[in-house]
């Protein structure tokens, strides 16, 4: 109906505008005048029909919409005739947009989305690691906390109707759900009580698992399924949405507490707490509390520890610790993508200025028919906008492409990661992305346009007069693209080195021709130290056997396989004391074979035989590092050391070379003092026993899988219930080590190369539109005398010009900000000359290569044409 009512308005006012026209035409007949001098003269007494209309449309009220929808038709109608311009924006757009849509729902799902808990804002993590007895002492002391415990998980063998499966299990305190506020999907949560000692039989299950070891089956709540040999019954099964403390984690049983059990209760595995604050508590109130609590708890141990031991203890927020890890790197690849998108945006703007020259005409014809200068920059900035719409719909298919790599180079257990997709906010934050870069971009080009000298651009051959004002902006626009994208070269080439560096590294192995195979018998079998000393002497015995297999050996953790088994130790002419407590050692348990099958150097002494089983003397080999740190200029063999509850010394009877045992950039954590060696038969763990889980390594020729294939079998036959899995070449997990890293690389890398694709346009755009500007001027320099050579020099040098200026920006950019790129580097410094150096002819090079084709057209333009277009 308001449709109708308009249509109506605008037939009368045409009515009006023809009687009113008719009638003055009619009054300058009577004076004398000519039919046709008549009609012109009532034209010119009427003025601008046009803008009479507009006006008097905006007295009718709803003319800004009409007018959107006139300008997004006419936008459309000349985007149908230049679909060249389109494409290359609208890709340009796209690579912008849809980087910063997959980053952009990283940093909402793990930095600025609540956690998906009730009043998340109350949930802490005491800082540091604690024994199970502070779990008490806190309980019993807190005022202003509910505290909790969850250990960060650890494999375990899960049996259930015969079927054995390998899974990642966390010791958790019985209120841990009640402090984050989840109930179970099914069944119920851990009560009070279920700590103790008797009462901790309790299984609750991941959705996850449950589909899958439990096939889904409703009726699992009350069923009986052992973990590592011991009985446990299904109480709960938690919703799909839910992990903690990381994605990894499958099931959870109660974290036994029982004081009568110093040693577990004091000594083993130190876990991290949560809290959630009470009502009508504060954070700082929480601090004071903490500092108190550690103050009392250093007193209770039954054992030395260091005065200053936790002293900096505290609380943070629960989100900001589960992403502490990846927060730097979330950042960094955020800042990436934002420069991608800078790049694009400077790159349409530059498209839509080299356009705005070719439309100058229409737009002069458009003002002289009495179009505003404001109604023209709507109408540019509403043309810029619908590119930038276009774009985002492009950049929001290709982000669910571009968040899966991005998730590849963040840790995968992180436990907010499952829940990060593409959804109704990433689209929100799209569309006003596209609102703001569509004016971003098209601003600039609009205003320039918008500044019409009628008379020069109605002229026939306007080209010479149009706009050097243009030109220039087009300019600065490709040194700011210069200068971006030699910042992301920059980044690309420190962490590339990086990788270089790193490949360079001598491991302190040889990981060629070796097979691991991980076999993971129930920790219970080893209850007695003879049987797991037999299972895995007739194993190796068995395996030598297979063909192209020449070196077998055995350990329970292997180079870089991310394990950590961890012991406190005593060193002779070491002391404890509060200031210097016992040390904590990287222990590995391996069989005879072991240093020979990986060809880690003997420096002094002699490796493990066959004699040094479970009743002979107590000996241990050392890494060279851990002898010079702990008897510098010293001979370690004949030193002793042994596990802070053992009675009896171990003596050193050899030393070997360092091994990267944690990572190719050797950053070992700062727990760890040392690395010492045991034979298997003699070898313990954190519970006192002998390790169950070994990996096999292999010396073999033969194919992995056939190989793995025999070890199952002589498994099945040695002990059912051992797992086989994890088979895997040793060059595989080398290579495995740096996966994140390399991930991270080619980001960088496909950065760069958008970046620098998206230059080469721009310096190609500008020196192209440089050369149609400059048709008149080029031939007449032809003309007068100039030859090819110079014509070529002269357009080259105003590429070459602008991309030194816009190196010289970069590089100064770089050398501020690639500082925040510095604890991932290995091996090189942020301001490697060679990396920068390397960037800038790099960029130099392409942007001589992209003007070089326009130049040479405007070297061989024909003068006399030029001149005769003018």
């Amino acid at each position: 109906m308001a449709w109708r009512r308009r249509k109506a308005r605008e037939r009368d006012l045409d009515r009006e505008l023809r009687a009113h026209l008719d009638l003055e035409t009619e009054e300058h007949r009577d004076d004398g005048l000519p039919v046709d001098q008549a009609h012109y003269a009532a034209q010119r007494a009427l003025g601008n029909a046009t803008l009479i209309k507009e006006v008097t449309r905006d007295m009718w009220g709803w003319t800004s919409v009409e007018r959107l929808w006139q300008d997004l038709r006419y936008a459309t109608r000349m985007f149908a005739r230049s679909p060249g311009f389109v494409i290359a924006a609208v890709l340009s757009m796209a690579l912008g947009i849809g980087g910063n849509a997959a980053m952009f729902s990283l940093v909402n799902a793990l930095l600025i989305r609540p956690l998906p808990y009730a009043e998340p804002g109350a949930l802490l993590r005491i800082t540091s690691v604690y024994p199970k007895a502070a779990l008490a002492l806190f309980r019993e002391r807190s005022r202003t906390m509910d505290i909790a415990s969850a250990s960060p998980g650890s494999e375990s063998n899960l049996t259930r109707s015969g079927e054995t499966v390998r899974a990642t299990g966390s010791a958790v305190s019985d209120n841990l759900f009640s402090v984050l506020r989840i109930p179970a999907e099914m069944g119920r949560a851990f009560q009070p009580g279920e700590q103790r000692p008797g009462a901790d039989g309790s299984l609750i299950l991941s959705h996850a698992l449950w589909n899958t070891a439990f096939h889904g089956n409703p009726q699992v709540i009350g069923s009986v399924a052992t973990v590592d040999g011991m009985a446990r019954q299904v109480v709960g099964v938690m919703p799909a949405s839910f992990s903690y403390p990381s994605t990894k984690v499958q099931f959870w049983i109660p974290a036994r507490l029982d004081p009568s059990d110093m040693e577990d209760y004091w000594g083993q595995e130190y876990v991290p707490f949560i809290a959630r604050l009470r009502p009508g508590a504060t954070l700082s109130q929480a601090h004071s509390e903490i500092r108190a609590m550690m103050d009392v708890l250093r007193t209770r141990f039954p054992f030395p520890m260091p005065r200053n031991w936790n002293n900096d203890a505290t609380a943070i927020s629960l989100q900001a610790d589960m992403v502490e890890g990846i927060r730097g790197k979330l950042l960094v690849l955020f800042a990436a993508v934002g420069v991608v998108l800078l790049i694009a945006c400077a790159n349409v703007s530059s498209l839509l200025l080299s356009r705005a020259a070719a439309r100058r005409k229409e737009i002069a014809l458009r003002a002289a028919l009495g179009a505003a200068r404001s109604r023209i920059v709507r109408q540019l900035l509403t043309e810029s906008v619908l590119l930038a719409a276009l774009g985002a719909g492009s950049g929001l298919a290709l982000a669910g492409v571009v968040l899966n790599i991005f998730k590849s180079v963040l840790p995968p257990g992180t436990a907010s990661m499952a829940g990060v997709t593409i959804d109704w906010q990433v689209a929100g934050f799209v569309a006003g992305l596209a609102a703001m870069t569509g004016l971003a971009f098209g601003m600039v080009p609009a205003l320039s346009t918008a500044r019409i000298d009628l008379a020069g651009s109605m002229k026939a051959g306007s080209a010479r007069a149009t706009a050097p004002r243009g030109i220039r902006l087009r300019g600065w626009l490709i040194v700011g693209e210069v200068g971006l994208t030699v910042l992301l070269l920059v980044s690309a080439g420190l962490l590339l080195k990086s990788l270089y560096s790193m490949s360079q590294v001598n491991p302190g192995f040889s990981p060629e021709h070796i097979l691991t195979v991980r076999l993971t018998p129930n920790q219970s079998i080893c209850a007695q130290r003879e049987s797991c000393v037999s299972l895995y002497g007739r194993l190796l015995e068995q395996a030598r056997g297979i063909s192209g297999t020449s070196e077998v050996a055995a350990a329970n953790s292997i180079p870089l396989d991310g394990t950590l088994p961890t012991l406190p130790f005593d060193v002779e002419d070491h002391p404890k004391s509060a200031d210097f407590p016992a040390p904590m050692f990287w222990t590995g348990a391996v069989t005879p074979g072991y240093f020979q099958v990986l060809r880690i150097p003997l420096l002094e002494g002699r490796v493990f035989t066959a004699g040094d089983g479970a009743k002979a003397g107590s000996v241990v080999i050392v890494t060279l590092s851990t002898a010079r740190r702990f008897w510098p200029r010293q001979s370690a063999v004949g030193k002793h050391v042994k596990p802070v509850w053992d009675a009896q010394w171990r003596t050193v009877i050899g030393v070997v070379s360092d091994v990267r045992q944690f990572n190719l950039a050797d950053r070992i954590p700062e727990s760890i003092s040392g690395a010492i060696y045991m034979p298997y038969p003699q070898a313990v763990q954190a519970d006192h026993q002998i390790p169950a889980a070994l990996t096999l390594l292999m010396k073999t020729t033969a194919r992995p899988l056939r190989v793995a294939g025999e070890i199952r079998r002589m498994a099945r036959v040695l002990n059912p219930d051992a797992p086989v899995e994890d088979v895997a070449t040793l060059r595989d997990t080398v290579s495995e080590s740096t996966a994140d890293f390399r991930s991270t690389i080619w980001l960088f890398l496909s950065f760069a190369a958008a970046a620098i694709m998206l230059a080469s346009v721009g310096i190609y755009g500008l020196v192209s539109n440089s050369v149609a500007q400059r048709t008149y001027e080029i031939g007449l320099r032809v003309a007068i005398g100039a030859t090819r050579s110079e014509i070529l020099r002269m357009m080259l040098a105003q590429s070459v010009r602008l991309t030194l200026m816009g190196i010289g920006v970069g590089v100064l950019a770089s050398l501020v900000l690639t500082r925040f790129l510095a604890g991932m580097l290995f091996g090189v410094a942020a301001t490697d000359v060679v990396t920068f150096t390397s960037a800038c002819v790099l960029i130099l090079g392409i942007a001589i290569v992209a003007s070089y084709a326009p130049a040479w057209r405007a070297a061989n333009l024909d003068p006399v044409r030029s001149l005769r277009a003018e």
